[in-house]
């Protein structure tokens, strides 16, 4: 299927970006000039920039123009995307350690969200995700062992998605953000002031079988994250 113009055009605009033809921080080029190169109207160049504001790479100030946003990590909430595959539009080079690694039995929690049994035997991974050797979040994760026997700490040195997309395919998932003041680890993990609020989200991943695979309770360091969303009539 041929993609809608304006999706093309800014897939190339991101190719741009990403090899630094416009460079962080830089003014776009006016819609109007846009438009001529790509011979196309105004409102297509418009959709396009729309599109990259939304992924991050494009920020808009008011009687200035579009520019090339600069490293902030943008969380859209309607998108489904990795960490590595959003530390990618960044040109930085993303890095996991992981703090605790274990096999737990599923509490109260776990048996409501999985809709299991007590005995059930999950996977407890606490990851911190870094940007460039900054801090980028703090990640707590539940996976069903039945589901991922052969997961491993090494495993989830790298990305989640990646492995679990080896054994099922994602459909959607159910978040919730909040915003909440930060323990004295998350305070010293990014180095914050306690009194400085950060975001918090939780998330239950559904495969395309409508299966419950994982639970995660994240922790955003504000000063790497913003979040975004497109609200149409």
């Amino acid at each position: 299927m041929k993609l809608p113009r304006y999706i093309a055009i800014a897939k190339e605009l991101e190719e741009k970006i990403l090899n630094n033809v416009y460079k962080k921080n830089e003014r776009l080029p006016a819609e109007r000039v846009l438009a001529e190169e790509y011979n196309v109207t105004r409102v297509t160049v418009r959709n396009a920039i729309d599109y990259l504001v939304l992924k991050g790479l494009l920020e808009k100030r008011v009687g200035s123009g579009n520019y090339i946003k600069k490293n902030t990590l943008n969380l859209n909430i309607s998108e489904q995307l990795s960490f590595s595959e959003k530390s990618h539009f960044l040109n930085q080079t993303p890095h996991t350690d992981v703090i605790e690694f274990k096999e737990i039995y599923a509490d109260s929690k776990l048996i409501e969200i999985f809709n299991c049994k007590s005995d059930e035997i999950f996977f407890f991974i606490k990851r911190v995700r870094y940007l460039d050797d900054i801090p980028a979040n703090l990640e707590n994760t539940y996976l069903p062992k039945k589901l991922f026997p052969e997961l491993s700490k090494d495993i989830m040195l790298g990305s989640k998605y990646d492995f679990v997309e080896k054994t099922l395919s994602i459909k959607e998932s159910y978040n919730k953000i909040t915003p909440v003041l930060p323990d004295k680890d998350l305070v010293k993990i990014f180095d914050l002031k306690e009194s400085e609020p950060i975001f918090y989200k939780t998330s239950i991943g559904i495969s395309k079988d409508d299966i419950a695979f994982e639970y995660s309770e994240l922790y955003f360091n504000p000063k790497i994250y913003e979040f975004s969303f497109i609200s149409k009539r």
